[in-house]
């Protein structure tokens, strides 16, 4: 792991001194890829934020609420649309640095909202059932909820985490902002 680092750090160096990296950038072996897995940020639960204004909004009567937060690197997008694929349901509002995403049913309804903010990323859930087999079936899926939760929001995290700019290269941009 130690090597690993050495080389990455080394990549990002020459990246920020010259635009580009004379080798191919270093490649984690398997090892170093699943002790980086176990050592991920893990989703933890928090109230319904005051800023998910579009969630706390979406019904008259919430019959069940829950949120999510995990912290953001360096790097990771900050607008709600860049988590989107976090859940494959269509988007219901957007609002500032919210996105509801949702869906009806005759059973029940629900809302997930993203809510990004400076540090972190909180995903919540507000469902409003609407009779005996909606209250049925969200009562079996109430237990599996929490689980799937954290998982899509964990790999959602790790997906645009991989995929964020290098220390290098916020460097150079920033430096070439400046001047």
């Amino acid at each position: 792991m130690h090597d690993t680092v050495v080389e990455e750090l080394l990549d990002n160096a020459e990246h920020a001194a010259t635009g580009r990296t004379a080798a191919p950038p270093t490649t984690r072996p398997p090892l170093v890829r699943l002790l980086h897995r176990l050592g991920q940020e893990r989703p933890v639960a928090v109230p319904v934020p005051d800023g998910a204004r579009l969630a706390r909004t979406a019904f008259d009567r919430t019959d069940f609420a829950d949120a999510w937060r995990v912290p953001l690197d360096p790097g990771m997008p900050r607008d709600p649309r860049a988590w989107r694929d976090v859940l494959p349901f269509p988007v219901v509002a957007s609002e500032g640095d919210e996105l509801l995403l949702g869906q009806d049913a005759r059973h029940l309804d629900f809302r997930a909202s993203l809510l990004v903010g400076e540090r972190d990323v909180t995903l919540s859930t507000v469902v409003r059932t609407h009779n005996r087999l909606g209250r049925l079936y969200f009562g079996a899926v109430r237990h599996v909820h929490p689980f799937m939760t954290r998982l899509v929001l964990r790999r959602t995290r790790r997906r645009l985490a991989l995929a964020a700019p290098t220390a290098g290269s916020r460097h150079r941009r920033r430096e070439a902002a400046r001047g």
